[in-house]
């Protein structure tokens, strides 16, 4: 490639066509940055107007093409080149780039959930992230006197169960006394339906007829952190770990919602909804079962 080169006082200039191949940038750019006074040519010949660029010239490009590439404006980029703003120019380089960091993690962030859904397409992994499962774990619990409700739902309705069980909390006028308590007696996942047991640990009164009691003894335990869908797995590492202990349960396994969707405190049971500012990530569930 032969390079149009001129020299003056001793310093090689090259015409704007030379200029642009060297840079690898277009002409009709170069230009435009020449007519809004970011980039100067070098040199201007008088007689004939061809501009010329000398070497400073392309590094006065490249920082052009950097800041550019930062997402400066020109009009920033050009307070760069002339020296203005000088003194809080690092600031601003530090806020570019605080914000280019942030772009990073989010764009990171977007490529791993579309290689999550290449891999859940492909059958390889599920597509919910596993919850964080607590090593499991023996406690002794006390009898517990708990306000019950047992009815055979479609999953969808378990918000609805819920309320008909505060329901009956507020007509007896009990007080609550612990975390919610479930016990699926028999589930059909394919058909969204469930055997379903509510249990609500409440303080004894004179209706202690209306409640049964939740034997004490000791219990095998395993706590999750995660959605409600993904419990399976903490049933799973609880009954492996119970065969890996030789340990033999008796009664059903129990779900105690420790941090959810139902409020750990509440206030007026008739009036009870949903907890929803709590992300499904942070869910906390104990699962557990009685063991001899």
């Amino acid at each position: 490639m032969e390079v149009n080169v001129v020299w003056e006082r001793r310093v090689a200039m090259y015409t704007i066509g030379s200029f642009s191949n060297l840079c690898d940038v277009p002409v009709k750019t170069i230009r435009y940055y020449s007519d809004i006074g970011l980039l100067e040519p070098s040199y201007v010949d008088p007689e004939t107007s061809y501009r010329y660029y000398d070497y400073d010239k392309m590094k006065e490009l490249k920082i052009i093409l950097v800041l550019k590439d930062c997402q400066f404006s020109l009009n920033e980029i050009g307070q760069v080149l002339k020296g203005e703003d000088m003194k809080i120019l690092g600031v601003r380089l530090k806020k570019k780039t605080d914000e280019l960091k942030d772009q990073l993690e989010q764009i990171t962030k977007q490529i791993n959930n579309v290689q999550q859904i290449e891999r859940f397409i492909k059958n390889d992994e599920a597509f919910v992230p596993e919850p964080t499962l607590s090593s499991c774990y023996i406690e002794k619990r006390q009898d517990t006197q708990v306000l019950s409700i047992r009815k055979t739902i479609n999953i969808v309705e378990m918000d609805t169960l819920v309320k008909k069980l505060f329901e009956r909390l507020y007509a007896y006028q009990f007080e609550m006394d612990g975390e919610l308590l479930a016990i699926f007696h028999q589930k059909d996942w394919k058909q969204k339906k469930a055997d379903v047991e509510l249990l609500l640990p409440v303080k004894v009164d004179e209706n202690e007829e209306l409640l049964m009691t939740l034997p004490g003894g000791m219990y095998a335990c395993v706590n999750v952190k995660g959605p409600y869908s993904e419990l399976h797995y903490a049933y799973n590492c609880l009954k492996a770990w119970l065969a890996e202990q030789s340990l033999h349960v008796e009664g059903m396994y129990m779900e105690q919602y420790i941090k959810g969707l139902v409020p750990s405190k509440v206030a007026n049971p008739i009036n009870i909804k949903p907890n929803n500012e709590i992300h499904p990530n942070d869910f906390l569930t104990k699962v557990f079962v009685k063991i001899r």
